[in-house]
């Protein structure tokens, strides 16, 4: 091996990303969370580790072992979660005032290198029932 020559994955960093990559990455992640939030954070934290994925500076944090740990073990227990009945009922009750939270915040720190009224606006969202 010739010195000077990386080691570990070809990991660039955090980075900040183009208004048209991060609306892109902002979109992707949203419809993710929606289906399984545990799932998408896993994900990105897998990709940015094996750095095919660059993450803004904010959700660097992502890519540490120990947050992929525990959203692969949040993972696994929601899938067995679902597959008893009643257990199911009380893990979605509970559980749902953690994942909308989490996929917000999620939503809120890949927006960060934006203004703040631009990062409010693009994370925040009106149900269509309140629209007039």
């Amino acid at each position: 091996m010739k010195a000077g020559a990386q080691t570990g994955p070809p990991y660039a960093g955090p980075v900040n990303l183009p208004g048209n990559e991060l609306l892109a990455l902002l979109v992707a992640i949203s419809f993710a969370a929606g289906l399984n939030v545990y799932a998408t954070l896993a994900t990105l934290g897998l990709l940015a580790r094996a750095g095919l994925l660059s993450l803004p500076a904010t959700l660097h944090l992502l890519s540490n072992r120990w947050i992929i740990a525990a959203s692969g073990m949040m993972f696994v227990a929601e899938f067995f979660a679902d597959k008893i009945p009643a257990f199911d009922l009380l893990w979605n009750a509970l559980h749902t005032f953690v994942r909308v939270p989490l996929a917000g915040l999620l939503a809120y720190a890949a927006t960060s290198q934006l203004s703040p009224g631009k990062q409010l606006l693009a994370t925040s969202h009106c149900p269509s029932g309140t629209r007039r």
